[in-house]
């Protein structure tokens, strides 16, 4: 199976093409346009043409992209949405908690629904859900100009009947609104899952837009295989889903880094450095897979209960500016995708860290546009400020991943991390630098697996505990299978419970999790 592998970063797109063996067989570096279209066609053209290879000898696509995470950080496509809470009362808890007003101002209807559940199952009452305010939200959504729909059920990881019997209503009238069910998306957690659900119809529109675009690229490439995004957890899902959850490929980049970084340096368990132009990411690689949260987690410090790569990460990269007032050296905003034009060693005139390290470190990085001279208007003890601080809070955030009984090698890889390899690590550090680490996320993408998982509240009434998880397990099993996983391959990598107190022997939540190789 020849595969193709695309990044899209904040900086660079990457391209690379392997064969069955893996065998890396031609790379191409873009960078990143505004439309990331544009690069996708020129790295991809470029690594088909460096190959010498027919488009229909790929028999598969492999992409990750920041651009949903991207779209959080600078609106552009954001879908208006409307928000339905299924309750027991009137919530007066204003959705969008702690969200940044930037997006907040996208949840621009709230309707609160009663619910004809109790929390132990019990209907209240036989009458419809959808009722006199259901109807008028109806008619509310094309005169609000509403173009997405949030669901939150309150009891709806227990019994989802209410979230779908509401999408189904609106279907009927909007049949191509895109709509969000809180119970496909998270868990337990009333305020987290409503985030996450709430920050996914808000993304549904870049995320549709994109892989239309993407789709209409790939066929002037000649592309005539199926293609698969990577997600937070570092496995593939199909293009419609990634459609319907745009959320679960917010941490894509960072896990194709780790599965592409463990990859180059036959490690399947490291501490991964990504140092890109805008940011630097740290990870950890355990057993082969990306390590996740357990947890809750934050997405731009919003709360939400989709599971997320573990990293810790610092907000600047090789193309973040450097600013010196009043002798109190800063790290800050990025001028990443800019930085051939701007930055100080290539003619420009904005200082960044990337320079700071050329200046006392001379040999840290090639590029044959680069004129050291003209450096010379910069102290060198201020960049040994820059580099200072980088240092500290890198090692600050590596030693947080350090397992107590055992220390884990430390791969660096990224455009920017020959800046680091042997400035900042010592010669006694397990610092490992594998050749093809600029272009290790696309690479990752080239081998990241296939998934299933089920987060689900069952109810024990007439099983057992052991038959419901047998029969969780089969269905993730059917899953991978649709999706095309090799049987041989498929193994549930993680079974975990969470028991009720408050229901204690009648309700408990199973977190699932299933892989495959093609």
């Amino acid at each position: 199976m020849m595969r193709l592998g695309i990044d899209v970063g904040g900086t660079n797109t990457d391209a690379v093409i392997v064969n069955a063996d893996g065998k890396l067989l031609s790379w191409a570096k873009q960078l990143t346009s505004e439309d990331i279209v544009t690069a996708i066609y020129q790295a991809a053209d470029t690594a088909l043409m460096e190959a010498n290879i027919s488009p229909k000898k790929i028999s598969g696509v492999f992409l990750g992209t920041t651009h949903v995470l991207n779209a959080l950080y600078h609106p552009g496509q954001l879908a208006k949405t409307a928000l339905i809470r299924i309750v027991k009362h009137p919530s007066a808890i204003v959705p969008g908690l702690y969200w940044p007003e930037h997006l907040k101002a996208y949840i621009k209807k709230v309707y609160q629904l009663r619910t004809n559940y109790s929390y132990t199952g019990k209907l209240k009452n036989e009458a419809s859900l959808i009722d006199v305010q259901l109807k008028e939200m109806l008619a509310e959504i094309e005169s609000e100009g509403i173009e997405s729909i949030c669901i939150v059920g309150a009891f709806s990881p227990l019994y989802e009947s209410e979230e779908l019997e509401i999408k189904r209503r609106i279907k009927n009238i909007y049949p191509d609104l895109p709509i969000t069910m809180s119970h496909e998306i998270g868990s337990t957690g009333f305020l987290e899952r409503e985030n996450a659900s709430l920050l996914n119809a808000v993304l549904s529109l870049v995320i549709r837009e994109a892989m239309l675009s993407v789709t209409e690229v790939f066929k002037r490439l000649k592309l005539e295989c199926p293609y698969w995004l990577t997600q937070n957890d570092g496995s593939l899902m199909e293009i419609n889903e990634a459609m319907n959850f745009p959320i679960l490929t917010i941490g894509s980049g960072v896990t194709n880094s780790l599965r592409g970084a463990a990859k180059l340096s036959q490690l399947d368990r490291c501490i991964v450095v990504d140092v890109g132009g805008s940011t630097i990411d740290i990870g950890r690689m355990m057993n082969g897979q990306p390590e996740a949260t357990s947890g809750p987690s934050t997405i731009l410090d919003i709360p939400v209960n989709v599971r997320m790569p573990k990293t810790e990460s610092l907000a600047y990269g090789g193309g973040s500016l450097i600013s010196n007032k009043r002798d109190v050296i800063k790290i800050e905003a990025t001028i990443a995708s800019d930085i051939e034009r701007e930055g100080m060693a290539w003619g420009g005139k904005s200082w960044t860290l990337t320079d700071s390290f050329l200046k006392v470190f001379s040999e840290s990085f090639k590029d044959e546009k680069i004129e050291l001279v003209l450096l010379d208007k910069l102290s060198a003890d201020d960049c040994y400020k820059v580099i200072h601080t980088v240092s500290k809070e890198l090692k600050d955030r590596i030693a947080r991943l350090q397992l107590r009984n055992e220390e884990l090698p430390v791969v660096v890889v990224g455009g920017g991390s020959p800046m680091l390899v042997g400035n900042i690590f010592s010669k006694y550090d397990k610092v490992a630098h594998p050749a093809g680490y600029h272009i290790c996320n696309a690479l990752g993408a080239c081998f990241a697996p296939l998934s299933a998982e089920i987060d689900k509240v069952f109810w024990l009434h007439h099983k057992t505990k052991e038959e419901i998880i047998t029969q969780a397990k089969e269905m993730i099993i059917a899953e991978l299978l649709s999706k095309g996983a090799s049987e041989n391959s498929i193994r549930i990598s993680a079974v975990e419970e969470f028991p009720f107190d408050y229901l204690k022997g009648e309700v408990i939540r199973l977190r699932i999790k299933g892989l495959g190789e093609m």
